[in-house]
């Protein structure tokens, strides 16, 4: 793994914090699940930290603002694939090669339009399958851009490279039942809802609920059982 991508991916989220003001944190833990899209693969089960946005441009993942304006704000920023590179830990294909954990370079914008975000992400590997990814959303947030319930929708782009590492089947790897897959680039398709409830001066209830359809290129991989999964998180925020 690339020892710099890493510290950048520790470091980052320190910077971004330093922009604003540092008068009090607001912070907190979210429970993490999301559903495998591998034959055989496991409902993943982990945590992730939350902290408050308080510029209601719905940047997801550490980023630092290169140019910002009340209503734009351009970015760059380091994040991990949404991909599962275990597989799952499905026991149906661990014969196969082992990937890496992919941690990405992004650059991007978001902007304050339609009584929403409307975000633009570009990111490219930097420690695995050394592809690209584009992703298009808007949330529905009106001002000030602190609505409970924040429906969005997503659109990604997985090139041929990011798409094969994690959906194809080499030649070596292939078996009965399991032929060799070779895919080309991809999109995927996100719909969810965040909320965000405060429940006292201090406490603040945060959540997501989603699901990502995949197409052809995807749903189409022997090694690949459902062409939807769920994913969500459910957590509180604390006000220090």
């Amino acid at each position: 793994m690339n020892k710099f991508a890493l510290l950048s991916l520790m470091l980052l989220p320190s910077l971004a914090l330093a922009e604003g003001p540092s008068k009090q944190w607001d912070l907190g833990l979210a429970v993490t699940a999301r559903q495998s899209p591998f034959v055989g693969g496991d409902t993943q089960i982990g945590a992730k930290p939350v902290i408050l946005d308080t510029t209601g441009f719905d940047i997801q993942g550490p980023a630092l603002s290169l140019i910002k304006t009340p209503r734009a704000n351009y970015y760059i920023g380091v994040g991990l694939d949404d991909w599962d590179h275990e597989r799952g830990d499905s026991a149906q294909l661990k014969d196969m090669h082992e990937l890496d954990r992919a941690i990405n370079l992004r650059v991007g914008g978001a902007w304050k339009v339609l009584n929403g975000v409307t975000l633009f992400d570009i990111a490219q590997d930097m420690t695995a399958h050394k592809g690209t990814q584009l992703k298009a959303r808007y949330t529905f947030n009106p001002e000030p851009y602190q609505a409970i319930f924040r429906p969005y929708g997503e659109v990604q782009w997985l090139s041929d490279k990011a798409t094969d590492y994690y959906v194809g089947v080499n030649a070596d790897e292939a078996k009965a039942g399991r032929p060799a897959y070779q895919a080309d680039a991809g999109f995927a398709f996100k719909a969810g809802v965040e909320v965000e409830q405060r429940l006292s001066p201090k406490f603040t209830l945060v959540g997501e609920a989603a699901i990502t359809a995949y197409d052809s290129q995807i749903s189409d991989s022997p090694i690949i059982e459902r062409s939807s999964v769920w994913d969500g998180y459910l957590g509180v925020r604390y006000n220090w």
